[in-house]
């Protein structure tokens, strides 16, 4: 995603420059101007944006929840430790707003929306692939935007899979990847398989949350562990979802036997009720 974003940027006559937490990073960031800093290190990260000119910035990407503990934070890092013990205590969702509304406030920064740079990355309300979901889907998609929502408004996950009208997993912060492999581990009765694919994983925004800093996001490997899920499909909130190389999801999808689809505002609202 972050190269993906980099690219739109460019091509929209934006000046980009990476700033890499940590060395776990996709090496195409070496094309882009950058740097690469640890994540204790926010004096340097600072110092990296302001010499560099920085006056927006997308946060972008994964990152694991840091063990304050561990990570060797810096002077400024540690002047901020008390701020960042609040907000881990306030969830993901808190997080990351006490995150974006420090950088504004207290740096001067804007922080802006991958979707807000990069239109293109976000899924439309459509059919993505040669596949369309049936009839027999519908309880499935309807029986994970609830779940989905359940989890998102108690700042859990983005996520959920259903089959057969039954929830099989809800996302928590081991992330969508993890919850796909849960899926693919349990009895293949309970699940779908290829050649008879059933069930169907749902991504939403979570109710309330801040769109600039924490979309849904899904790609070829979501598309990839899906199917090895045995899922029939994936369902997702349209213009509230990126997507890494729409082509390449479409093309795996269509690979494996795969619906990808966007979901309309008032679809998600007619499951709830």
């Amino acid at each position: 995603m972050p190269i993906a974003l980099a690219e739109s940027a460019i091509a929209a006559g934006r000046e980009v420059f990476i700033v890499a937490i940590d060395d776990d990073v996709n090496p195409e960031i070496e094309r882009f101007p950058h740097a690469r800093v640890r994540i204790g290190a926010h004096g340097e990260f600072l110092r990296l944006l302001k010499k560099n000119g920085c006056r927006d910035i997308v946060l972008i990407g994964g990152i694991n929840r840091p063990d304050l503990s561990k990570i060797g934070l810096d002077f400024a890092g540690i002047r901020l430790l008390p701020r960042l013990v609040r907000w881990l205590a306030q969830g993901d969702d808190g997080l990351l707003r006490g995150i974006a509304g420090y950088l504004e406030k207290d740096h001067g920064l804007r922080v802006i929306g991958a979707h807000e740079v990069a239109e293109n990355l976000l899924v439309p309300e459509a059919v993505l692939t040669t596949a369309s979901p049936e009839e027999r889907h519908a309880l499935d998609i309807d029986t994970a935007i609830r779940a989905a929502l359940d989890v998102g408004a108690r700042d859990i996950g983005q996520g959920a899979v259903a089959c057969r009208g039954v929830v099989l997993a809800r996302e928590d912060d081991s992330g969508t990847d993890a919850m796909l492999a849960r899926v693919a581990a349990m009895d293949p009765a309970m699940r779908g398989r290829p050649g008879a694919r059933e069930g169907v994983l749902v991504k939403l925004t979570k109710p309330g949350q801040e769109r600039r800093v924490d979309m849904p996001t899904i790609g070829v490997k979501t598309v990839e562990n899906a199917a090895a899920a045995g899922l029939a499909g994936i369902a997702v909130e349209a213009g509230g979802t990126l997507m890494v190389d729409g082509e390449a999801v479409a093309s795996s999808a269509n690979a494996h036997g795969l619906f990808v689809v966007g979901l309309s505002a008032g679809r998600i609202a007619e499951a709830r009720r």
